[in-house]
């Protein structure tokens, strides 16, 4: 839990408010399919349970977010481009909203996925 104390009082932000702000901006980045989980026992327990934060880790230490992404691009696209603007619309969203510093972002691509192609 992220807390910030203002002039009218405390605020506490838990790491699922975070959670669901990463996940619908990583979901909306260009050359994101999907989300992933960091293994399989992990992944077959998102499944089974629809978890809509499935491949987002937040911690948050001395009020510094951290946050883990395991992802699924897709193929044909730069890796490092869209790691790169998964990143800084990550940041930008997380500290435009929660007002607090986000330490670090790191993203974990777990596969690549061919979109379906229609040959005409």
């Amino acid at each position: 839990m992220a807390t910030k104390q203002t002039e009218y009082g405390m605020i506490e932000i838990s790491t699922t408010a975070i959670a669901t702000l990463v996940s619908y901006t990583v979901t909306r980045t260009y050359g994101v399919v999907g989300m992933a989980t960091s293994n399989l026992a992990s992944d077959i327990a998102a499944t089974i349970s629809r978890d809509p934060h499935r491949g987002v880790d937040v911690t948050i230490n001395d009020n510094n977010i951290e946050i883990e992404l395991y992802v699924v691009l897709e193929y044909g696209t730069r890796i490092a481009s869209v790691a790169t603007s998964i990143i800084n619309s990550v940041r930008y969203t997380v500290e435009k909203h929660s007002g607090m510093p986000v330490k670090s972002v790191s993203v974990h691509v777990q596969g690549l996925r061919i979109s379906n192609r229609d040959d005409k």
